[in-house]
């Protein structure tokens, strides 16, 4: 039993002692997206096809069954698998790999980092299916449908996507406080 007097073993300690390293750091979240951005991007590369999304309200029996039949032609083409899909892939393996360099220089700014990681990301996100259905291409040559539809929705949300950010980094500018001195000399 303890009589009340300080433990000798804790006497002089403070709270610095007790600090450790963070159990997951920037390297473990640049290996993973390391690795994320190399499977991503293999899915690029063999064309797999991009899964439907369900209803506002859970899951859509009919966008599963979609998923499946895409694999499944996916599955049954003879010969190179080309698809609409490959530019999304892409993108995102391009975001994740841009964001391992963003993860291990931590000083860069944070202008610099949303131009390496979001710029070529969404280059390759909006001009791909653009072009593709610019020059008539379907979405898939392993499918039916037309790269039509996806393209406009891609490029609508990415336009919507480019403006909300354009609107946040005003509001940013204009919340920030002054700091005294006149930034346009």
């Amino acid at each position: 039993m303890h009589s009340g007097a300080e433990d000798p073993d804790l006497v002089g300690t403070s709270i610095p002692d007790f600090d450790v390293e963070p159990a997951a750091g920037a390297r473990f979240w640049a290996v993973l997206l390391g690795v994320l951005g190399a499977v991503v991007g293999v899915l690029a590369v063999i064309g797999w096809p991009l899964p439907v999304g369900g209803g506002r309200y859970g899951v859509d029996e009919a966008a599963w069954a979609q998923t499946v039949h895409g694999v499944q032609a996916w599955l049954a083409h003879d010969g190179w698998r080309v698809s609409g899909s490959s530019w999304v892939f892409g993108a995102a393996a391009v975001a994740a790999l841009s964001g391992v360099g963003v993860l291990l220089h931590p000083s860069w700014s944070e202008r610099r980092r949303f131009v390496l990681v979001v710029v070529p990301a969404g280059v390759l996100l909006v001009a791909g299916p653009a072009v593709q259905w610019a020059f008539g291409l379907p979405w898939s040559n392993y499918g039916v449908g037309s790269a039509a539809g996806i393209a406009l929705g891609i490029v609508a949300v990415a336009a919507l996507a480019g403006v909300g950010a354009a609107v946040v980094a005003v509001l940013r500018r204009r919340h920030r406080p002054h700091d005294g001195r006149d930034r346009r000399t």
